[in-house]
């Protein structure tokens, strides 16, 4: 599980990036970033424990990157003059 605790930056490429951060008691948490069409950060953030499943993490991620990709969407539609 090494991997999980090293560090990883986000990229300033495109409209998504996320870090990966270790905590002091051992655990992970990652910080998820998704820019909307004024180039204002959006960001959601989740935190695991040591003894979290690297499935369990997978799923939750993918969860938080959904709900961050539709909050955005939303502010992008909003911005279009799409919806109200």
């Amino acid at each position: 599980m090494s991997r999980l605790h090293s560090r990883k930056l986000p990229a300033h490429r495109g409209t998504f990036s996320y870090a990966r951060v270790p905590m002091d008691d051992g655990g992970v948490a990652y910080r998820l970033f998704r820019r909307d069409m004024r180039r204002a950060l959006h960001a959601e953030l989740c935190n695991f424990h040591p003894d979290c499943d690297r499935r369990l993490i997978a799923q939750q991620l993918r969860k938080a990157r959904h709900r961050l990709r539709e909050t955005v969407d939303d502010i992008d539609l909003q911005i279009l003059g799409v919806t109200q």
